[in-house]
């Protein structure tokens, strides 16, 4: 048989003799053409095709098992591939199954669960900041209320007989003994009722009732006739009074000024007392800020040492003072303190600055009167 198209190449073609080499030679011939033809046949599109077709239906239907088979035992866990398929599926099936199911049931409640958690923890945190909010923001303190009141502050010095040989400022500063009972038995018929700074401030700070007509009695400088002359007059008639005090000459015992036993009987008695610096030697106003320590802050300490329980209030020597002094008198609690400028309008906006009307010794009763109804308001403009 011919191995390819060779005649040479075809095996069992050996011929032994002449006529076996022609029949040899024309069957090899037969044999090569039909190859040929064979192969010419192979190369048809058509036939191609249809062996094609031929084939693939062939292993399509004969081969599939196989082919399945095969792979199947290729496969490490055989029943995991046929139930993995089906498991991914119904997973999806399952997950649309289940959402529409548990519709009814079961999803509305772990839909309602997370819903309702986030609802209540947004209601709490929303109610909760503004309740926290609000306490810093209360108003209901005094405190911002501006009050002002009308209440006359009597400013008396020495109380008693003009020396001999008074200047023109002692006896501007000097109302006699019978003059000052005079004007406090005026007071009294008049129907005021003396009052303290401390209710004076009461007042204004937080809006604690006065009587119906206050007014004030004060007396600077400390001098001895205030506990001989002014206290038992003021006793007389049921009265307190307000009694600023210079530190040095009390504390050192000098002439003419009060001692520490009496005004402690003074003050356990109901009068008011109050600091009026160190030496009265300086105008605060002007003077340097160190100098104003000195003056305020050490009589300050005489007056917590001497006086139990004692509230803090002040009297500018002079009546000079500035921004320091003011901020210098917060920093030590003081609650008022009060001026040489004349009226009785007080407002809580100037604690500090609280109004007087001074008295002079060389007025008599018509002029005293006259010039207490003037800054009282009741002949005064209202401004003042």
């Amino acid at each position: 048989m011919c191995r390819d198209n060779s005649i040479s190449n075809c095996v069992g073609c050996r011929p032994s003799n002449l006529v076996d080499a022609r029949f040899v030679l024309k069957s090899c011939a037969v044999h090569i053409r039909n190859q040929g033809k064979q192969r010419q046949l192979l190369r048809s599109p058509f036939l191609l095709a249809v062996v094609g077709v031929v084939l693939g239906a062939v292993g399509f239907t004969q081969f599939n098992t196989p082919l399945r088979s095969i792979a199947l035992f290729a496969s490490p866990t055989p029943t995991f591939t046929k139930t993995f398929t089906p498991t991914r599926t119904p997973t999806h099936t399952a997950t649309a199954t289940f959402t529409r199911t548990p519709t009814r049931t079961f999803t509305p409640t772990r839909t309602h669960s997370p819903t309702a958690t986030a609802t209540h923890t947004a209601t709490a945190r929303a109610t909760h900041t503004p309740a926290a909010t609000e306490i810093p923001t209360d108003t209901t303190t005094p405190a911002p209320i501006v009050r002002d009141v009308r209440v006359p502050i009597l400013m008396y010095h020495h109380v008693g007989d003009v020396p001999p040989d008074a200047d023109a400022v002692r006896k501007a500063l000097t109302v006699s003994q019978e003059r000052f009972e005079e004007q406090m038995k005026f007071i009294a018929e008049q129907g005021y009722t003396t009052i303290r700074i401390a209710d004076l401030m009461n007042h204004l700070q937080t809006g604690a009732p006065l009587p119906e007509k206050p007014i004030l009695l004060t007396f600077d400088d400390g001098y001895d006739n205030n506990y001989t002359n002014v206290f038992p007059t003021l006793k007389d008639h049921g009265f307190v009074g307000t009694f600023f005090v210079i530190g040095a000459p009390t504390d050192y015992g000098s002439p003419g000024y009060l001692r520490w036993e009496q005004i402690l009987e003074m003050y356990e008695n109901g009068m008011e007392f109050g600091n009026h610096s160190l030496t009265h030697r300086y105008n605060l106003g002007t003077t340097r800020n160190s100098t104003q320590d000195a003056e305020i802050k050490r009589a300050h300490k005489l007056m917590v040492d001497h006086l139990p329980n004692w509230t803090p209030i002040f009297s500018y020597p002079s009546g000079s003072y500035n921004q320091y002094s003011l901020n210098l008198l917060r920093e030590l609690g003081y609650i008022a303190a009060v001026t040489t400028k004349q009226g009785t309008y007080q407002s809580s906006e100037q604690p500090y600055e609280l109004r007087r009307i001074r008295i002079r010794g060389e007025w008599n009763m018509a002029q005293f009167l006259y010039w207490f109804n003037y800054w009282s308001g009741n002949s005064a403009d209202s401004t003042q």
